[in-house]
Protein backbone atom coordinates (compact mmCIF):
# COMPACT_ATOMS: atom_id res chain seq x y z
CA UNK A 1 0.00 0.00 0.00
CA UNK A 2 3.00 2.68 0.93
CA UNK A 3 4.29 1.62 -2.84
CA UNK A 4 1.05 2.64 -3.97
CA UNK A 5 1.22 5.98 -1.90
CA UNK A 6 4.75 7.09 -3.35
CA UNK A 7 3.88 5.57 -7.07
CA UNK A 8 0.60 7.87 -7.29
CA UNK A 9 2.10 10.90 -5.50
CA UNK A 10 5.13 10.95 -7.87
CA UNK A 11 2.33 10.51 -10.74
CA UNK A 12 0.59 13.56 -9.66
CA UNK A 13 3.44 15.68 -9.53
CA UNK A 14 4.52 14.35 -12.83
CA UNK A 15 1.21 15.87 -14.26
CA UNK A 16 1.68 19.28 -12.08
CA UNK A 17 5.11 19.22 -14.04
CA UNK A 18 4.32 18.25 -17.75
CA UNK A 19 0.75 19.38 -18.29
CA UNK A 20 0.70 23.46 -17.26
CA UNK A 21 -2.82 23.79 -17.72
CA UNK A 22 -4.78 23.29 -14.34
CA UNK A 23 -8.08 22.57 -15.70
CA UNK A 24 -6.37 19.74 -17.91
CA UNK A 25 -4.20 18.50 -15.42
CA UNK A 26 -7.32 18.28 -12.92
CA UNK A 27 -9.36 16.71 -15.57
CA UNK A 28 -6.78 14.22 -16.11
CA UNK A 29 -6.46 13.14 -12.48
CA UNK A 30 -9.99 12.44 -12.39
CA UNK A 31 -10.14 10.21 -15.32
CA UNK A 32 -7.31 8.39 -14.12
CA UNK A 33 -8.76 7.43 -11.12
CA UNK A 34 -11.91 6.67 -12.55
CA UNK A 35 -10.11 4.16 -14.41
CA UNK A 36 -8.18 3.13 -11.39
CA UNK A 37 -11.83 2.84 -9.73
CA UNK A 38 -13.37 0.65 -12.32
CA UNK A 39 -10.98 -1.55 -12.60
CA UNK A 40 -9.95 -2.38 -8.96
CA UNK A 41 -12.70 -1.34 -6.43
CA UNK A 42 -14.43 1.83 -6.53
CA UNK A 43 -12.46 2.63 -2.70
CA UNK A 44 -9.06 2.29 -4.32
CA UNK A 45 -10.52 4.91 -7.03
CA UNK A 46 -11.62 7.33 -4.41
CA UNK A 47 -7.83 6.67 -2.44
CA UNK A 48 -6.03 7.23 -6.11
CA UNK A 49 -7.71 10.84 -6.30
CA UNK A 50 -6.44 11.55 -2.76
CA UNK A 51 -3.07 10.45 -3.92
CA UNK A 52 -2.45 11.92 -6.98
CA UNK A 53 -3.63 15.23 -5.62
CA UNK A 54 -1.31 15.06 -2.94
CA UNK A 55 1.32 14.94 -5.67
CA UNK A 56 -0.11 17.64 -7.30
CA UNK A 57 -0.52 19.84 -4.51
CA UNK A 58 2.87 18.99 -2.76
CA UNK A 59 4.77 19.43 -6.04
CA UNK A 60 3.01 22.96 -6.25
CA UNK A 61 3.69 23.98 -2.87
CA UNK A 62 7.55 22.79 -3.39
CA UNK A 63 7.89 25.23 -6.55
CA UNK A 64 5.78 28.10 -5.02
CA UNK A 65 8.37 27.71 -2.41
CA UNK A 66 10.99 27.92 -4.51
CA UNK A 67 10.20 30.79 -6.75
CA UNK A 68 10.25 32.99 -3.65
Amino acid sequence: MLGYLIIFSVIGAGIKHFIPNEKVAIVLIVIFSLFWGLSHMAIWGFVTLGELFLGYFAYSLLKAKKQE
